[in-house]
């Protein structure tokens, strides 16, 4: 009776190893960068580098299957900050196992605008009193000028000092959308359909940034993304 007792229980403990599998913290750290690294890459030019500074615990524990994460939360803006947590499920088999934060440390790398001479307020900010650096933009990407922004005009509201990044924040831009200036308000749905309406800007806004902007005959308000000149995005 023992004896069956004792090889009742063995299998019972075989069983369980046989259905579960174990990833190291190590190896969760390399997909994990890989995951959030890429969704950075579909997000912006600059090169991201991801690093994870910890995770609690040496191995983790799963089902047996096939493993794959999925990042919570995950939205269109890109703040390329020093430091962030990111959310992620993993899922095995495509059923969610567990739920982790992950601290990420990141350094952010782009090609951007410097002044190649002293540059005095109110004088034009032109191409040939300046030049693109690649340079760290970690926790500034919202103000670095990038090649998208060649063809703007822009007059510098402080004086650079040669080799300083031009920081948007001290630039007079003309925008690409103008406070009540009509747009053309584009409509984009999970599904990837698109319908075009017009409306009315009720705040400034270059490429990138984020506009409100009314639409009168539905007798609506977005909030949408300028993506050129008197066009904006919003997704539904």
């Amino acid at each position: 009776m023992k004896k069956t007792f004792s090889t009742i229980l063995t299998m019972i403990i075989f069983a369980g190893y046989a259905s579960a599998q174990t990833i190291s913290a190590e190896t969760l750290k390399n997909d994990l960068q890989k995951v959030i690294s890429d969704d950075y890459k579909s997000k912006t030019s600059a090169e991201v580098n991801i690093k994870i500074s910890m995770l609690p615990f040496q191995n983790l524990n799963l089902n047996d299957g096939k493993i794959s994460y999925a990042l919570i939360n995950n939205t269109d803006e890109c703040k390329l900050v020093s430091r962030d947590v990111k959310r992620v499920n993993i899922l095995v088999d495509n059923k969610l196992e567990r739920t982790l934060s992950v601290p990420i440390e990141i350094n952010a790398y782009d090609e951007v605008m410097v002044a190649a001479e002293n540059i005095s307020r109110e004088q034009p900010i032109s191409l040939n009193k300046t030049r693109f650096k690649k340079m760290n933009i970690t926790n500034k990407s919202e103000f670095v000028v990038t090649k998208a922004f060649m063809n703007k005009e822009m007059v510098a509201k402080k004086e650079f000092k040669e080799g300083e990044i031009i920081d948007k924040r001290f630039v007079r831009v003309r925008p690409d959308v103008i406070k009540n200036s009509e747009v053309r308000i584009i409509l984009n749905s999970d599904s990837g359909f698109q319908i075009a309406i017009d409306g009315i800007a009720r705040t400034d806004g270059t490429i990138g940034e984020y506009v409100t902007v009314e639409n009168k005959m539905y007798n609506k308000v977005y909030n949408a993304k300028v993506v050129g000149e008197n066009r904006v995005l919003v997704n539904i």
